[in-house]
């Protein structure tokens, strides 16, 4: 029989973050066990993995889910993060500079050189670009910039910020505040100059023809998980409960895409 994963890789950044979550889920399996949630994990968010059968829930950003594998994926259920200015299950990014710099505002970037993390990011990419098309209507999003460096992961454009590589990016704020958790001096080198509109967290996803589980019978057993989960791992975690948010809601995300 094939090994059956779940795919973690959204925001496990390190091996506490692979640990928290997998101490979320192997609990959830044991409180429900007739979910039969796969006991072998995955950090990853390539394509592949996540369209693979053997991958029977995977954590993703909800644009590609609805620009890309809307008819391959669906959404069983999402994370309300536990930040100040957040309620629900949402998520923002913020529009970060190095301190050092004389940014005040997104307008004082023109010309300069941005980072995403990738063209599908809904937190990296694409709420950036409506931020400068749409809300504050300063013009094309590539035409705006002189260059924009794809890195590959939030942290790395944070890492390409301090490095003075690239003068701005657009950073998912749950990633934020991860990376400031564990890796404190790294945002001390960096300032918040804005933040983008409030979008519908990453879900985590089954295959629409061969799902895992039920939508309810999972929310019900990680809200269960999370009231007795280890304090150091939900502090890592950092998520109140999760629920159901539907794939049309994240079709919203399409009308960001300017």
């Amino acid at each position: 029989m094939e090994r059956e994963f779940i795919g973690i890789g959204m925001y496990s950044i390190n091996f506490e973050f692979e640990k928290a979550w997998q101490e979320l889920f192997v609990l959830a399996g044991k409180i429900d066990p007739e979910l039969t949630l796969p006991v072998n994990f995955l950090n990853s968010v390539h394509e592949k993995d996540i369209l693979s059968n053997q991958t029977r829930l995977s954590h993703i950003c909800g644009f590609p889910l609805v620009s890309q594998f809307q008819k391959k994926l669906i959404p069983l259920c999402t994370p309300h993060f536990d930040l100040d200015e957040l309620e629900g299950p949402n998520y923002f990014s913020y529009l970060v500079v190095s301190k050092a710099s004389q940014i005040d505002s997104l307008k004082d970037t023109q010309g300069m050189v941005a980072a995403i993390n990738s063209y599908d990011s809904q937190s990296g990419n694409n709420v950036f670009r409506s931020e400068i098309e749409t809300s504050k209507k300063l013009g094309l999003f590539n035409d705006f910039y002189k260059d924009i460096v794809i890195t590959g992961s939030h942290k790395n454009s944070v890492q390409k910020i301090i490095n003075n590589e690239v003068d701005i990016a657009c950073i998912d704020a749950m990633s934020f505040s991860y990376i400031k958790r564990f890796e404190p001096q790294i945002i001390d080198n960096l300032r918040i100059i804005g933040r983008s509109i409030i979008s519908p967290a990453p879900p985590f996803v089954t295959h629409k023809d061969n799902p895992v589980c039920s939508s309810s019978g999972l929310i019900s057993a990680l809200n269960s998980a999370l009231k007795i989960l280890d304090q150091n791992y939900k502090d890592i975690l950092n998520i109140k409960r999760f629920s159901f948010v539907p794939l049309d809601t994240y079709n919203s995300l399409i009308n960001q895409r300017v």
